[in-house]
């Protein structure tokens, strides 16, 4: 081929490249531009036929990743090692490339890659109800009357008269300044159980190491479930009362109680759900849920005034206590 045709077919791929890019701009040509100008005239004159898909490149010649592809659709990790550079290209690709021709095809908008959401394990409780080992040894808390027996499932504690009571204590850790816990459990008084009264009758109790009553506990008063506790504050009285609802007379309710013990009445609070609805929010008692300088341990079963003389039985089950709500429930 003669020298004139050579570049006269050289002037027509010059001239057909500026028609695909516009080429009106006297601007210098972007890199790729010039690296498919020399593809195109190598093409020809060889006799060849041009690619129809070029790969785009990236300024550090990697293939430009795009969402979808096996780069995912995350944040730029930043600059990555350059390729190696192939011994027949013109110049390396620059970012400022040679917008694309617009395509007649429908436009496929690539569906974002959806984020696996991160699970936790429920945390587990820290005692169980699960069998009479799960209880201390403590017989001098039944006094006057049957020790507690067990009925299916269920955990049940009974009184025939006056001076009489019947308590367990659940194998839990000593109750420390700034310890939180939850307890829930389900309970049940029976059709003849005395709810109405307004004499002390305790089911459970967050008792105090020394004697006096305890700084929380949960009784039955007047029809109801009630959080109470404070009047043997080594100060003095310091008393309080909140209602969880009705007295599960005659029928199973589900009973969840939070304690965070402490001796500081602005760090101890108390919150209750009967249910499964709250009945009391984080209340601070006025002496606290611990007293200065004691520890407290838990109690369960029925303590009640002396002279009530009426025969009553309560029953527990799914006794559980842990560190979260979730926990418990």
């Amino acid at each position: 081929m003669s020298q004139h045709r050579l570049l006269d077919r050289h002037g027509e791929v010059e001239a057909r490249l500026r028609r695909m890019t516009g080429g009106t701009s006297h601007r210098r040509p972007p890199r790729n531009a010039r690296n498919l100008t020399a593809v195109a005239l190598a093409g020809v004159v060889a006799g060849g036929a041009l690619a129809s898909t070029v790969e785009l490149t990236s300024a550090d010649g990697l293939p430009s990743q795009r969402p979808g592809s096996d780069g995912g659709s995350g944040p730029d990790p930043g600059p990555g090692p350059a390729a190696p550079v192939a011994s027949d290209r013109v110049e390396e690709p620059d970012r400022d490339v040679a917008a694309a021709p617009q395509s007649d095809g429908p436009v496929v908008t690539p569906t974002p890659a959806v984020a696996t959401p991160k699970t936790t394990a429920p945390a587990a409780p820290l005692w169980l109800a699960d069998g009479p080992e799960a209880f201390r040894a403590t017989p001098w808390n039944t006094v006057g009357t049957t020790p507690p027996r067990m009925d299916g499932d269920a955990l049940r504690f009974a009184v025939s008269g006056p001076y009489q009571r019947t308590e367990l204590e659940p194998a839990v850790p000593a109750l420390n300044e700034g310890d939180e816990l939850y307890f829930a459990f389900s309970v049940r008084l029976d059709e003849d159980f005395p709810a109405d009264g307004s004499s002390r009758q305790v089911i459970t109790q967050w008792k105090n190491d020394s004697p006096g009553s305890a700084p929380v506990d949960l009784r039955v008063w007047n029809g109801q479930l009630v959080l109470h506790g404070g009047h043997g504050h080594p100060s003095g009285p310091s008393t309080f009362t909140r209602s969880l609802g009705p007295a599960p007379v005659g029928r199973w309710s589900d009973v969840v109680v939070r304690v965070r013990f402490s001796a500081n009445p602005d760090e101890g609070s108390v919150s209750a759900w009967q249910d499964g609805e709250q009945e009391v929010g984080c209340y601070h008692p006025p002496g606290g849920t611990l007293y200065p300088g004691q520890t407290s341990y838990l109690k369960t079963g029925l303590a009640r005034e002396p002279t009530i003389t009426r025969p009553a039985e309560v029953a527990f089950r799914d006794w559980t206590v842990g560190p979260t709500l979730g926990s418990v429930r």
